[in-house]
């Protein structure tokens, strides 16, 4: 997988590919659903291409502190990403100055570059700049080079959409179940361990969404092992490598 981090125009491409647009923040069921639909669309020689944003928009535009730390940070979500399938990653900066941009510099002059097939968004989408950059401009703005647009219906748990606020509260209150069947996949971090005074602390989460103060069974670099979270910044683990990936299961202790 191809992974282009983008200040604003997208690097210029040859390849026909069907694109993606879309925060990915988890890359959850409803994302794997988009990622499905746009996948079933593409043409043999076509690639599937996405369009994402760091750091959520929330937290750029108004420092909503639910969404300064991410389910998925860039490397984690390039990792579910890959899984399922997307061959080019297109990572958009997010500020409050490309904020300002249009819906129609957005299409007309950032994915001039592209050699589109098709477009995919989810159900209500809105990009750009303006209350009425929604889907129906999108088909009007991709109609002046004859792409077509796809809108997918939200994916649902019973009556409710599968949403990422929804999956970042589970995961906060220690809940694993619940996030893992609306994630449709486990949820993990990854940091650097450094010792202490014979205590080991996994460090680097400043971009992670972090469950509450507990203990917690998990796998530590694929083995069962225990932590103890004292705070989104203190993470306690047994003794492990210098570098540790750490899947929650849905228990706690």
């Amino acid at each position: 997988m191809e992974v282009f981090q983008v200040t604003d125009k997208l690097p210029d491409s040859d390849n026909p590919v069907v694109l993606v647009i879309g925060k990915f923040d988890g890359v959850h069921k409803g994302h794997q659903h988009l990622l499905e639909q746009a996948k079933a669309l593409c043409a043999k020689e076509e690639k599937l291409a996405i369009v994402c944003f760091t750091p959520h928009p929330l937290w750029a535009l108004r420092k909503d502190p639910a969404y300064q730390r991410a389910i998925t940070p860039d490397s984690a979500k390039f990792y579910w990403l890959e899984h399922y399938g997307v061959d080019k990653v297109y990572n958009i900066l997010f500020t409050t100055k490309y904020a300002e941009n249009s819906a129609e510099t957005f299409i007309r002059e950032h994915l001039r570059g592209l050699n589109l097939r098709h477009i995919v968004v989810g159900e209500s989408f809105n990009f750009g700049k303006g209350r009425d950059s929604d889907v129906d401009l999108l088909i009007t703005l991709c109609g002046e080079r004859s792409v077509p647009v796809t809108e997918v219906p939200f994916v649902k748990d019973h009556a409710h959409k599968i949403s990422s606020t929804d999956i970042r509260t589970a995961i906060a209150d220690g809940d694993f179940a619940t996030a893992e069947f609306l994630l449709g996949h486990p949820y993990f971090i990854e940091g650097e361990v450094i010792e202490k005074r014979g205590t080991h602390w996994l460090t680097g989460m400043d971009e992670y969404v972090i469950p509450k103060a507990g203990e917690y069974d998990v796998t530590i670099n694929g083995e069962q092992k225990r932590i103890q979270i004292i705070n989104a910044d203190r993470i306690v683990l047994p003794e492990v490598k210098k570098k540790a990936k750490i899947t929650f299961k849905p228990t706690i202790i």
